[in-house]
C-alpha cells in the first residue's frame, strides 16, 4: 500500500521531487510505474488545486516506493507523518 493510499491525496509536485531525489530521469520512472512519459509530465506539472489521473497517480505512488526501498534517495525526504509525528 502507497501512502497516502488515496490517490486522490497524492501531491503530484512531491512526486516529482521524490523521482529527483532518486535521480530518476522521466523516462525511468514512467517505464517502472507503466505510465507514458506524457502521463507523467502531465501528472508531475499539475497546479496545486489542479486535477490529475487518478490511475497515473496511483501507479506513480506504487513505483517510487517500489524504487525507495532499492535505492537510497540523495535527499531526505523525512518518514510517513505517522512515523515522524511526536507525541
Amino acid at each position: 500500500m502507497t501512502f497516502p493510499a488515496d490517490p486522490h491525496e497524492r501531491s503530484p509536485k512531491g512526486d516529482h521531487n521524490r523521482r529527483l531525489a532518486l535521480g530518476l530521469e522521466i523516462e525511468e520512472l514512467a517505464f517502472h510505474a507503466g505510465v507514458s512519459v506524457d502521463e507523467l509530465r502531465d501528472y508531475e506539472f499539475t497546479p496545486p488545486d489542479g486535477t490529475f489521473d487518478l490511475t497515473v497517480a496511483e501507479r506513480v505512488g506504487e513505483a517510487l516506493e517500489k524504487l525507495e526501498a532499492v535505492i537510497e534517495p540523495k535527499v531526505d525526504q523525512g518518514g510517513v507523518p505517522s512515523e515522524t509525528a511526536t507525541r
